[in-house]
């Protein structure tokens, strides 16, 4: 079965460039071994992340996610059955947004995403901020 989870979440402390990237080093690598697929969007301190993929891989992922400290007040937007995964299609099936380019191409992709029929149009919105 397929499932979703996005959540926002605050920076505790301001992290370092180096620290971020290897933040996101470590997603790149990890998340595709799990067949998870998704997007992080790191915008003034915020994190936005959809996760999708088996609804037990995706839960465990999530449970490991709420134990680091890096963030906090994390907010549970989604967490869902879906049908299609969104991300499935979208460049490395899972993307970390780092770039005013990797905006760009998120919501050119998303801007072709038929909502309606194949998963929650309420994410477009909840992405929609960090799209700016």
């Amino acid at each position: 079965m397929e499932h979703t989870i996005c959540y926002l979440s605050k920076q505790t402390e301001a992290l370092k460039n180096s620290e971020l990237e290897e933040l996101f080093k470590y997603i790149l690598a990890i998340n595709p071994t799990l067949n998870i697929t998704g997007a992080l969007l790191y915008n003034n301190n915020f994190f936005l992340q959809v996760l999708e993929g088996n609804k037990e891989t995706v839960n465990e992922l999530f449970a490991t996610i709420r134990k680091d400290k890096r963030h906090k007040n994390i907010l549970i937007i989604l967490d869902q059955k879906i049908e299609n995964r969104i991300f499935e299609n979208y460049e490395a099936n899972f993307s970390i947004m780092k770039t005013k380019a990797d905006i760009e191409r998120l919501n050119t992709y998303l801007s072709q995403y038929d909502f309606e029929n194949k998963y929650p149009k309420n994410l477009k919105t909840l992405i929609e901020p960090f799209l700016l």
